[in-house]
């Protein structure tokens, strides 16, 4: 309900960028994401990342959504 995002980091790790935002949602599930962060990542609207940093910056400019 409550995903903070800095937390998100270690779900993405070792992706190669830039990425796309499918290969930041693939790595997210592969290192077992909370189903939160998975949604914030499909609500994103940019579709590549050239940098951790610009993903981290995207995913907390997400509103957070309680179910």
């Amino acid at each position: 309900m409550s995903f903070d995002p800095d937390d998100g980091k270690r779900y993405v790790e070792g992706v190669d960028y830039p990425a796309s935002k499918e290969s930041m949602l693939s790595a997210a599930e592969g290192n077992g994401a909370p189903s939160e962060m998975v949604e914030m990542i499909e609500g994103l609207s940019l579709g590549e990342f050239s940098d951790l940093e610009e993903f981290m910056n995207h995913l907390r400019a997400v509103p957070n959504r309680d179910s």
